[in-house]
C-alpha cells in the first residue's frame, strides 16, 4: 500500500480523482492500492520561548534565547491533532510500504511533510518518495506520480527551508521580545517586515521633505509639437537672453527626417512579484490577495505553480506550451510557437517556471469575479507573447538646425501604431505622437519662449513598484538581465515570492504601513518602528536582510549547513545584546492617543496595540473594566471595526456594519453599546454587551 501526504485537503481530492475510483473514508481516500490523506498546511509550530521554560517568560528576560535543538509542538487544534493521529495509523500500518510526500512544490511544502514524518513515522527505514506538481491537472498529476522521485532529491530543498524557520524564529523571538518590553507595546521584528516598513518610511519621508527646484527651457511650437532647447545649466539671465534672441533671429531648417519600423516586444510571461504589481494597477488587488487568488487557481488545475520568481519556462516544456497553443488557436490563426531564449530559458529558473495557463483554462468554474479577473490577466499575457501578428510603431525623428551665431540641433519625435498585435490582449494603450509633414530643405518658423518648470519629487510606492524593488533592491546602473537573473538566484532579495505578500499584509495588519488605492504609506507606529532601530543601532536594512538571504543560498547549493547559517544569525544577535548591555539607550514611549470615552465611567480610552491587534482601554489606574477589540464576532462573523467606527461607537454608541449571510447575501446590522456592563456565559468578550439588530 502507497500513503499520499497531500498539504491540504484541496490538493488530496485533486490527486485522488486524477488516480480515480476514489472513496472518501475519515480523513483520507482509498484509491486501490493508494491511500491520499492529507495534512492542514502546518500541522506543526515550532516551540514557543515559554515552552522551553515550561512557564510563561517576561519579555526582555533571559535574552538572547537559543534553542538547542529547536523543538516543534503539533498545534493546539482538535481537528490538526486528529488528523494527525489519522496520518500516523496509515503511515505506520505494516503493509505501508511507500510514503510519498506531496506538499506544495517549494520549500515550505517539503519542511510541511518532512516534519509530519520526523514526529510521527517509528519506522524510518520505509521508502519516502516525493510527488512534484508544477500544475495540478489530472494529466500533469498521474505524469508526476508515475515519474517521481526519491524524498532525498529533495534535501536541499528542505534544508534551506528549515534553515530559513530557525532564522527567523532567532531574529523574530529575541528582537520582537527585546524591542517590545522596551517600548511597553507589541513591536514584531523580523528580517523581512523591517526593510520593507524601512523602505515606506524612506520614500515616504522623500516626498514629504521634498524641495522642489525651478529651471528653464526655451520652447517653441512647430505644429502642435514641443520643440524644446535646455537652459537649466546656463548660470545667468543675460545669457539665457542672448541664446533665445540667437535661436528666434532665423528660421529653423530640416536637415534630416529618419523614419522606419520599429517591433514593440510583449511584456514577459509573469512571475509572482509581476503578477502582483500588475493585479494591483488594474485590480487594485493587496499582494496577498492576488497570491490567494492564484493560488486557489493553481489548486483548481487552472494556472501552473505560482510562487514562483522567474518570467521564464523551462526548455523541456516546448510540447507543453504548443499543446497549449492548439488548444487557445485549433486553427493556428492568431497564434504562433516562438522558439526563443526570451521565453525558453533554464538559466533564469530555479525551482518553478512562470505563471501560464493549464489545458483546464478553458473552464468557466470560477468562485468569483475576481478569479476569472486575474485568471484572465495570465491568461492573456501567455497569449500575447505568443501573438502572430507583431505589434508595430512607426518612429519619426526629424532634426532640426536652428539659431544663427551659435547653430544648435535639435529632435523632434513621433510615432504612430501601424500594427496593434498583442496589445489587443493587454491592458495597454500607445498613444500616436503625429509629426508635421516635414522634408529636408524645409523651413520652420520658430519662436522660442522661456517656460518655467520644477524638478518632481518621487513616487510613492505602489504594489508594482515595492515589488521591484524587493525582488532586486540594490539595482545597477548598465545592469543586464542576467546579471539580475545572477543576483536573484544567488539570494539578492527581501523575502521570497512565497513569503513576501503575508509579510506585506502582516505589517497592513500591525499598522505599520497602509496600502490605499494602490499606493503604500507609513503609518504612526510604522515611524515609531524606524526611530526605535535607529535609536538602538538595531540594524534590520536591507544589506542585512540580503546577507542572510545569501546564506540560505549557499545552504540550498551545500556551500554551508544548517547549524554554519545559524551561526551567522546567532552571532549578529549577540553582537546586538553585547552593544546594548554597555549602551542602554532610552527608548521614547508612543503618545497615548484618546479615542473617546467610557460608555460606563466617562473617563478616557486609549488606543494599545496587542498581539491580535488593537483594543481600547482604561490606563492602569482605572479600575472600570471596559475594553473594546477592532475584532469582534457578529452572528459568528468576524468584523475589523475601523478606528473611526470605534470613535463613532464610543461616540454615539451605535455603528453601522456590513455582514453576508450563509447564500451570499450582504445586509447591514447596527451595534448598540450598552450603558452599564453585562457579563456573559461566552468568557471571550466579558467587558463589554453588544445588542445586534438586523434591519
Amino acid at each position: 500500500m502507497k500513503v499520499i501526504i497531500a498539504e491540504k485537503p484541496s490538493l488530496a481530492k485533486s490527486v485522488a480523482g486524477a488516480i480515480g475510483n476514489a472513496q472518501n473514508k475519515q480523513g483520507y481516500y482509498q484509491c486501490g492500492n493508494y491511500i491520499v490523506t492529507y495534512a492542514y498546511g502546518h500541522l506543526f509550530t515550532l516551540m514557543d520561548m515559554d515552552d522551553y521554560f515550561e512557564k510563561k517568560v517576561k519579555w526582555g528576560d533571559n535574552l538572547p534565547f537559543y534553542p538547542d535543538p529547536f523543538q516543534f509542538k503539533l498545534k493546539k487544534d482538535k481537528g490538526v491533532k486528529e488528523q494527525f493521529r489519522i496520518i500516523c495509523n496509515l503511515i505506520n500500518d505494516p503493509q505501508t510500504d511507500e510514503i510519498i510526500s506531496a506538499g506544495d512544490a517549494d520549500r515550505e511544502g517539503e519542511v510541511i511533510v518532512r516534519l509530519i514524518l520526523k514526529y510521527g513515522l517509528n519506522n524510518k527505514r520505509k521508502q519516502v518518495t516525493r510527488l512534484w506538481l508544477p500544475d495540478q491537472t489530472e494529466e500533469t498529476i498521474r505524469k508526476q506520480l508515475r515519474e517521481r522521485k526519491l524524498d532525498s532529491f529533495y534535501d536541499a530543498l528542505y534544508e534551506e527551508g528549515i534553515t530559513r524557520t530557525f532564522i527567523d524564529w532567532i531574529l523574530g523571538i529575541n528582537m520582537t521580545r527585546e524591542i517590545s518590553s522596551k517600548t511597553g507595546q507589541l513591536m514584531p521584528i523580523g528580517r523581512v517586515i523591517c526593510p520593507i516598513v524601512l523602505a515606506i518610511w524612506q520614500r515616504d519621508n522623500d516626498i514629504q521633505n521634498f524641495k522642489p527646484v525651478k529651471f528653464n527651457v526655451l520652447i517653441s511650437d512647430i505644429g502642435g509639437i514641443k520643440l524644446e532647447y535646455p537652459v537649466r545649466f546656463i548660470p545667468s539671465d543675460g545669457d539665457i537672453k542672448r541664446i533665445q534672441e540667437d535661436l528666434n533671429s532665423v528660421d529653423g531648417v530640416v536637415i534630416d527626417v529618419q523614419q522606419k519600423d520599429v517591433v514593440k516586444q510583449s511584456p514577459k510571461l509573469f512571475s509572482l512579484s509581476k503578477l502582483q504589481g500588475e493585479t494591483g494597477k488594474s485590480l487594485k488587488l493587496k499582494p496577498a490577495q492576488t497570491l490567494q487568488i492564484v493560488q486557489t487557481l493553481y489548486e483548481k488545475g487552472f494556472v501552473t505553480y505560482p510562487r514562483t520568481n522567474t518570467e521564464y519556462l523551462s526548455e523541456n516544456e516546448k510540447d507543453k506550451v504548443r499543446s497549449l497553443l492548439k488548444m487557445f488557436d485549433p486553427e493556428e490563426k492568431i497564434l504562433t510557437f516562438k522558439d526563443s531564449k526570451r521565453i525558453f530559458d533554464d538559466r533564469k529558473i530555479e525551482s518553478h517556471s512562470a505563471i501560464i495557463p493549464t489545458k483546464n483554462a478553458n473552464s468557466e468554474d470560477f468562485k468569483d469575479s475576481s478569479e476569472k479577473e486575474v485568471y484572465e490577466i495570465i491568461k492573456n499575457r501567455f497569449l500575447s507573447v505568443f501573438y502572430n501578428e507583431r505589434c508595430i510603431v512607426t518612429e519619426t525623428i526629424a532634426t532640426i538646425q536652428v539659431g544663427k551665431s551659435d547653430k544648435k540641433v535639435l529632435k523632434l519625435q513621433g510615432s504612430i501604431l501601424k500594427s496593434k498585435g498583442w496589445t489587443k490582449l493587454e491592458n495597454v494603450k500607445l498613444s500616436d505622437k503625429i509629426l508635421p509633414q516635414l522634408n529636408v530643405g524645409q523651413k520652420l518658423k520658430v519662436d522660442f519662449k522661456l517656460v518655467e518648470r520644477e524638478t518632481q519629487p518621487p513616487k510613492p510606492y505602489t504594489v508594482e513598484t515595492l515589488g521591484n524593488y524587493l525582488t532586486h533592491p540594490f539595482k545597477k546602473e548598465k545592469e543586464t538581465e542576467d546579471d539580475y537573473y545572477r543576483e536573484l538566484l544567488d539570494g539578492c532579495e527581501i523575502g521570497t515570492e512565497a513569503t513576501r505578500a503575508g509579510i506585506i499584509d502582516h505589517a497592513i495588519k500591525l499598522k505599520y504601513i497602509s496600502l490605499v488605492q494602490n499606493i503604500y504609506h507609513i503609518e504612526d507606529k510604522g515611524r515609531f518602528l524606524v526611530e526605535i532601530l535607529n535609536q538602538t543601532g538595531l540594524d534590520m536594512s536591507a544589506n542585512r536582510t540580503v546577507e542572510l538571504q545569501k546564506k540560505l543560498k549557499a545552504v540550498y547549493r551545500g556551500e554551508l549547513n544548517i547549524n554554519q547559517a545559524v551561526q551567522v544569525t546567532k552571532k549578529f544577535v549577540n553582537e546586538y545584546f553585547d552593544k546594548r548591555s554597555n549602551c542602554e539607550i532610552p527608548l521614547k514611549q508612543k503618545e497615548k492617543i484618546i479615542v473617546g470615552h467610557c460608555p460606563w465611567c466617562g473617563k478616557p480610552l486609549y488606543e494599545y496595540t496587542g498581539k491580535f491587534g488593537s483594543y481600547y482601554k482604561h490606563d492602569e489606574n482605572i479600575k472600570c473594566s471596559f475594553s473594546l477589540s477592532e475584532k469582534i464576532k457578529v452572528y459568528g462573523q468576524e468584523v475589523l471595526l475601523t478606528k473611526s467606527k470605534i470613535k463613532n461607537l464610543l461616540n454615539t454608541k451605535k455603528v453601522n456594519i456590513s455582514l453576508t449571510s450563509k447564500k451570499g447575501t450582504p445586509y447591514k446590522v447596527n451595534l448598540t453599546l450598552k450603558k452599564e456592563p453585562k457579563i456573559y456565559k461566552d468568557k471571550k468578550y466579558p467587558q463589554f454587551d453588544i445588542e445586534y439588530i438586523k434591519k
